[in-house]
């Protein structure tokens, strides 16, 4: 590593505010690895998301929001596993070291990490086109990790706050939706509040990890909506070997989707859109009472939207009763 790489890391990364001292972090960021400690009957629970400068983000948004993003988009993932938050090493190159882009992006992480509690153990920085990569590290129970595969046949599932602002948000910022079903909202018709309730939603996501951990006991099944309830839930059904029925008069959408997109692209935006980071979780529905209560003490909105089922199938009931197939498609980067 260069000496401007490491002067990088010292003044910007290495800083009280990212790599804070908490428990079970034994040795954080300078050295050549982190040294975690794992506590008793406690269990180690990793995720890594790769986000590219013009897909993920544009390339001129505020460096500040960038890393508040880039750090809750992974936490979402230690969420739906019902992980506490632990710690996060980070792998970002940029083309030019920019010493005010840095400070900001910094700060934005720091703010983030702070919340959960999260600190920076380590990473690397290298010459490049914009690129972040961020691995995350969290602690669930032993043998009590939420997974995909234990959906059954009865549950209910739920998602947590509204569906379909990722797809909008993107759409406000002149940024290509990437799925096929018709997606033209008329952003004209969005006020000022709409548009930063929007740029909230998108680049300050909230991990829903309070609500994971507190609903833990209960969860059979969890997965984090990033590219899409049809292709996320999908996932669940593969996984559990099972089937769903979704209701599409039940499905969550804010006021600024309804406001500027149909009823079908509602729809379509909350079905394929991605980007929204809320959960899709299934209990079973003896248990649902006491979820909706522990959702309810956290303001949390959380919506029932359909039930699994040993069909193996996932499928769609319109509010004339009529049952249609929902195509399993999640966002792809390799898409053509």
């Amino acid at each position: 590593m260069s000496q401007i790489e490491f002067q990088l890391i010292n003044d910007y990364f290495r800083h009280d505010s990212l790599a804070f001292a908490r428990d079970g972090i034994e040795l954080g960021i300078g050295d050549d690895a982190a040294v975690i400690s794992v506590p008793e009957k406690k269990s180690l629970c990793m995720s890594m998301d790769v986000l590219v400068e013009g897909i993920h983000f544009p390339a001129n948004a505020d460096p500040f929001l960038i890393g508040q993003r880039c750090l809750a988009v992974n936490i979402s993932d230690l969420a739906a596993m019902a992980a506490e938050p632990l710690c996060f090493t980070l792998g970002i190159a940029l083309p030019r070291a920019d010493r005010d882009w840095l400070e900001k992006f910094r700060d934005g992480l720091a703010l983030v990490a702070r919340r959960y509690n999260c600190p920076l153990v380590g990473g690397d920085t290298v010459a490049g086109s914009g690129t972040i990569a961020i691995q995350v590290q969290g602690l669930t129970r032993r043998g009590r990790s939420v997974t995909r595969a234990g959906a059954r046949p009865g549950d209910v599932i739920y998602v947590t706050g509204t569906l379909g602002n990722g797809a909008l948000a993107l759409a406000a910022q002149e940024i290509e939706v990437q799925f096929d079903s018709a997606f033209a909202p008329r952003i004209e018709l969005l006020s000022e509040t709409d548009l930063a309730y929007l740029n909230t939603r998108f680049y300050s996501p909230e991990p829903r990890v309070e609500f994971a951990l507190n609903a833990c006991h209960l969860l059979h099944s969890a997965i984090d909506v990033s590219d899409g309830l049809a292709g996320d839930l999908a996932h669940i059904l593969e996984a559990s070997e099972c089937g769903a029925i979704i209701e599409a008069d039940l499905l969550p959408y804010a006021p600024a989707l309804r406001r500027a997109a149909s009823p079908a692209e509602c729809l379509a935006a909350a079905l394929y859109g991605g980007d929204d980071y809320e959960l899709c979780v299934t209990v079973a529905e003896e248990s649902a009472p006491e979820l909706e209560t522990i959702a309810a003490g956290l303001s949390l909105q959380l919506t029932r939207i359909g039930e699994i089922n040993s069909s193996h199938k996932l499928l769609l009931r319109q509010d004339t009763g009529k049952l249609e197939p929902v195509r399993h498609r999640s966002y792809s980067h390799f898409q053509a």
